[in-house]
């Protein structure tokens, strides 16, 4: 809807209210649709049609015909406000197939009365409602998109895109949703624990200018601590940031703990400072059952939001540092925290140098935020 057509729909009077005046069900109608249509104009003008919060579409599990709708909000392009308070199915059955939108439209009840009550005696309601289609074509009446696919066969199972910037053959794509709400911020916390020597302790404070460049982005609230004991109450933390030095030895029970964390969906940073910490570092983890291998063209840590063809230059800038990934781990050897810190070991870092540190870290968080929530879908 053009902003001319905005303005035409907007309401230009209102009924004013007098003393002994006769508010008829006509009278009364007119009142509150004033209401209604300065709503629908605010809510148009001010975010525009599409989905406010939520109604994330994902996969079964395991996959099937069918998809869910979490609950949230949308704006039509009338400016409607449509509301999912609870999760949805939607099945699609095996009659369609080929390219298909998935929308949502508003809609209203017929008036009828209250539950348990005749109509006679007591008010009627319309009932807020809404209605999902998977069709092949956009409607001329107003909807929201909540997603497309392309289906290759009527009994083909549908799944969550494995790339969300290239869903393939029966995935979910989420590209071309309109989201208009405001981003909410995800709150990340970050312990940093150190093992072994760890003389300068710098990482924990380069983690720290790291978050406050990230605060200014939209969407974050990282807040760090630094020098945490490795003791119980980090398994609360979003991200745990193992800085080691030296060889070092961790009790049965901290290893215990830091499985169980990386099993619930949390990520360990680890930054070795030295041969001797990367392979004690090695050693638990293969106790832990945790295989690693090296960073390869194409991991989400290269790729979002900042796109990388490999880990940039770290502390030592003349050495290619080395990332190893694993189920919940990434080793690195880049001691990216002295970088954020502002330090390098040959002098100082240049500003490319650092701006490059950040967006890893920035790529970094996001990686551990999406495994979280792959792991709380589970």
């Amino acid at each position: 809807m053009t902003r001319e057509e905005l303005l035409k729909i907007f309401p230009d009077k209102r009924i004013k209210p007098m003393d002994g005046m006769a508010v008829t069900a006509k009278v009364w109608e007119e009142a509150h649709e004033y209401h209604r249509q300065s709503q629908r104009c605010h809510a148009l003008f001010s975010h525009g049609p599409g989905i406010v919060a939520g109604l994330e579409v994902i996969a079964s599990d395991p996959p099937d015909r069918s998809v869910y709708i979490r609950p949230g909000i949308a704006v039509d392009p009338a400016g409607q406000t449509i509301v999912l308070p609870n999760p949805v199915a939607y099945d699609f059955g095996n009659e369609i197939e080929g390219f298909l939108y998935l929308l949502l439209s508003y809609k209203e009840s017929r008036p009828r009365a209250a539950k348990g009550r005749q109509a006679q005696d007591g008010l009627l309601y319309v009932h807020n409602e809404f209605s999902i289609v998977a069709r092949p074509t956009l409607p001329d009446t107003p909807s929201v998109e909540l997603a497309r696919l392309t289906r290759s066969d009527r009994t083909a199972s549908l799944l969550d895109a494995q790339d969300p910037a290239h869903p393939g053959p029966n995935e979910i794509d989420l590209r071309f949703r309109r989201e208009v709400g405001t981003v909410p911020r995800r709150v990340v916390t970050v312990a940093v624990c150190y093992l072994g020597k760890a003389a300068g302790k710098s990482h924990g404070r380069g983690a720290g200018y790291l978050a406050r460049a990230l605060n200014r982005m939209d969407g974050y609230l990282v807040a760090v601590d630094d020098d945490v004991p490795l003791d119980p109450s980090v398994l609360a933390y979003t991200l745990i940031y193992l800085v080691g030095e030296g060889a070092f030895e961790l009790s049965r029970s901290q290893v215990k703990g830091l499985q169980g964390y990386m099993e619930r969906g949390g990520t360990l940073f680890i930054e070795s400072c030295d041969p001797d910490a990367t392979s004690t570092f090695s050693d638990y983890l293969e106790t832990m059952g945790v295989g690693l291998q090296a960073l390869s063209p194409g991991h989400p840590l290269l790729l979002e939001p900042f796109l990388f063809a490999a880990p940039p230059p770290g502390f030592a800038a003349e050495e290619s540092p080395e990332v190893q990934v694993g189920e919940g781990v990434i080793l690195s050897t880049g001691n990216y925290g002295r970088l954020w810190h502002g330090e390098r070991r040959d002098g100082l870092p240049s500003r490319e140098e650092i701006r490059s540190a950040v967006e890893w870290g920035a790529n970094l968080i996001a990686y551990v935020l999406k495994r979280r929530q792959q792991a709380a879908r589970r």
